[in-house]
């Protein structure tokens, strides 16, 4: 009988793709005024593209210091000599507004609520920022951090990131629940799903894209998209959906 539903943040509970555009273009205006206080030719519009550009391929290999994708692109100019202050304010001016303009995904805390009521712990799993502090900040501004009983920041509260099995274990060992007694809930196949099977925990996979791929880490269930997910997670664990049986009456 499964005790304890681990979940994912971004992608999983929140949007915080679809408003990253926001973040980008203050940070490609940033590094605009600082090229052209260098005195080199530096285009707006160019830049942009080069930070969502740098996002979309580092995301892909799962490198995601922010420091590193502005320091590549300024090296893309020829600056080497940038202070670490100006990386970091352009991290941390990414993350503020990213905080800001991130949303809860349409039935998420009505979810999280029916499951405590139900009696399940949840844990919040999610893998660091690499930008200390801003992943609990994000969580904290979501306004979910009430229904969980824990929350591990993975490559920073725990040793490890995902798809390590570490952060997964540290989350068992800390609300003293077996590995087949928990769940754990995500969207990324190569750090949610492989981590939890590397761990011995069952996982359900949130599939927004449809994967071409597809469930090639052995999640028990996949949902299409969060929409699907209360269905989903409720049928595997023996929950009676009381809202969905009231419309089909």
């Amino acid at each position: 009988m499964k005790k304890l539903v681990i979940f994912d943040f971004d992608g999983t509970l929140v949007d915080s793709f679809s408003n990253r555009i926001h973040s980008h273009r203050k940070v490609a205006e940033l590094i605009t005024e600082f090229l052209k206080s260098r005195g080199i030719d530096a285009d707006y519009e160019t830049i942009l593209k080069k930070v969502i550009k740098t996002e979309e391929e580092r995301e892909k290999r799962l490198s995601r210091s922010r420091d590193e994708w502005w320091k590549q692109i300024l090296k893309e100019y020829n600056v080497t000599d940038v202070s670490q202050d100006f990386i970091t304010k352009l991290t941390n001016t990414y993350w503020e507004i990213l905080k800001d303009t991130t949303t809860i995904y349409e039935g998420a805390p009505e979810l999280l609520k029916e499951l405590k009521q139900k009696g399940y712990k949840l844990a919040l799993l999610s893998d660091t920022d690499f930008a200390p502090g801003w992943k609990e900040k994000r969580f904290q501004a979501s306004g979910l951090a009430d229904y969980f009983d824990i929350l591990v920041v993975a490559g920073e509260t725990s040793p490890e990131a995902k798809p390590s099995p570490q952060p997964f274990l540290e989350v068992l060992k800390r609300l003293n629940i077996k590995r087949q007694q928990a769940v754990h809930v995500g969207d990324n196949q190569e750090t949610d799903i492989k981590g939890a099977r590397a761990a011995g925990i069952d996982s359900i996979w949130i599939d927004w894209q449809e994967s071409t791929n597809g469930n090639k880490y052995g999640a028990q269930a996949v949902a299409k998209g969060f929409p699907e997910l209360k269905k989903t997670l409720y049928k595997f664990l023996g929950i009676q959906n009381q809202t969905q049986n009231k419309q089909e009456k």
